[in-house]
């Protein structure tokens, strides 16, 4: 069922079709009211609980396609796949894939009270000939954004428009006739999404590519006052902090703008390089903000693991690379320190966040069991796994032994994993691993294995 999302008044979507089929002026009265209200909305009306997190995400699909033949790979990738990842949206998603994927998310993110965020990557000459190289025609490209927009009116959602698109004028190997073509396209673009009442950001590259002024008129001439801000970091490294001392002289110099960075692969900051950087870590998980300042959100926008194209030993751009998503776990550094409701507020009862690693029978009549499982409602104590058989309780293991990749990721301390041998009648069996809560926020199922029981 659609429900009304926040601003999608009636008048909004009017507003809309009028833009669309050409008859409304991009700076109406109309359009300048919307603005004014996305533009003047709180973070926490926007976002509700935080971004969404996808149980189908690429991480997660590739965890499960690794299974057999990269564990180390599915192990990374299913650490990626426990936090919330933006959905690209590009000319490889047209048509019913297109209005598939993003329904999906809108209705995965309206269960469970959070916002679905969309990136926009197909405008024309997109990445001017580099490893990303594509895009539609303007008049295609158009119709594409304008399905978008009638696919997410009437619902949450947030967009990040273009990664790339105003930054990259600066190339050398963009033509000098591309930016008119920009500017039009982008300020359509964001005044679609505005006039529905769905928050959309404008790409401002980084703190280490064009200066805040010159980005600044930019973002002006493809219609940030239209939109709710812009974006910083979009697959690069850069720290937060030096984004967003970056980023808030960027809000200054267009009317205080807000926006939100890219921390998907900035834990160990710069890298020397933008493509494939090595020893890339995670950046801090994605949240909200409630700091003060104009910043909303630090997002992951850029997916971990996919490759930024053939440089550095990567596959083509956008195509898994289990060899980066290792390193971004491994050199993660998800608790850098932020004013947000996640950490400005005491946490809610949670169930456990578990994991099992294996499930195999080495000896007669004997399960052994092996994981890592934690609560945060107690991270200090150690969480129960519950071990079933045919719904009947045959054992359990405690979570306590030393698990120091656990903590590197989640911040919880060492102590985590589990690993414990339990009787079993022989036999084919189904034997299923349950976390038991500490606090009030329920257990949590790690599934069930079949097992040849000797």
């Amino acid at each position: 069922m659609r429900r009304a999302g926040l601003f999608a008044t009636a008048g909004a979507v009017t507003a809309f079709v009028a833009l669309a089929a050409g008859a409304l002026a991009p700076m109406t009265a109309g359009a300048a009211t919307s603005a004014a209200a996305i533009r003047g909305a709180s973070t926490s009306s926007l976002y509700a609980a935080g971004p969404y997190r996808s149980d189908t995400s690429e991480a997660a699909r590739q965890a499960t396609a690794l299974a057999t033949s990269d564990p180390d790979g599915a192990a990374a990738a299913r650490t990626i796949a426990r936090y919330p990842v933006a959905t690209w949206l590009g000319d490889w998603t047209q048509g019913t894939t297109l209005t598939r994927t993003i329904d999906a998310a809108v209705a995965g993110a309206e269960r469970t009270g959070t916002t679905p965020v969309f990136v926009t990557y197909a405008i024309p000459h997109r990445d001017c000939g580099g490893y990303s190289a594509g895009g539609f025609d303007e008049r295609t490209y158009d119709a594409w954004v304008d399905q978008i927009v009638a696919r997410v009116a009437g619902h949450r959602a947030a967009v990040i428009v273009e990664p790339d698109s105003l930054a990259m004028l600066s190339n050398s190997a963009c033509s000098d006739s591309l930016d008119a073509q920009r500017y039009r396209i982008l300020a359509r673009e964001v005044a679609a999404f505005t006039a529905v009442g769905v928050p959309a950001y404008l790409d401002a590259g980084n703190s280490n590519w064009v200066p805040p002024a010159v980005m600044a008129a930019r973002l002006e001439n493809a219609g940030v006052q239209r939109a709710r801000g812009f974006f910083t970091n979009v697959a690069n490294y850069y720290p937060t902090a030096q984004e967003q001392a970056y980023a808030q002289k960027v809000s200054a110099a267009t009317g205080g703008s807000h926006y939100v960075i890219d921390t998907s692969r900035n834990g160990q900051g710069w890298r020397g390089t933008w493509c494939n950087g090595p020893g890339a870590g995670l950046g801090t998980s994605p949240r909200i903000v409630t700091d003060g300042s104009a910043l909303d959100a630090l997002l992951w926008v850029k997916t971990p693991g996919a490759s930024d194209g053939t440089c550095n030993g990567g596959p083509v751009a956008g195509a898994w690379w289990s060899a980066s998503a290792e390193s971004l776990v491994a050199n993660a550094r998800l608790g850098s320190a932020v004013a947000s409701p996640a950490t400005t507020r005491p946490a809610p009862a949670v169930a456990p966040t578990a994991h099992r690693d294996a499930v195999s029978s080495a000896a007669t009549r004997r399960v052994t069991v092996a994981g890592w499982a934690f609560d945060r409602d107690d991270p200090s104590r150690s969480v129960t796994v519950r071990v079933t058989v045919g719904g009947k309780v045959v054992g359990t293991v405690t979570a306590d032994a030393s698990r120091p990749d656990v903590d590197r990721v989640h911040r919880v301390g060492r102590n985590h994993g589990f690993r414990g041998t339990v009787a079993v009648s022989s036999g084919r069996r189904s034997v299923c691993l349950t976390a038991v809560g500490i606090g009030r926020g329920g257990d949590t199922s790690m599934g069930c294995v079949a097992v040849s029981v000797r």
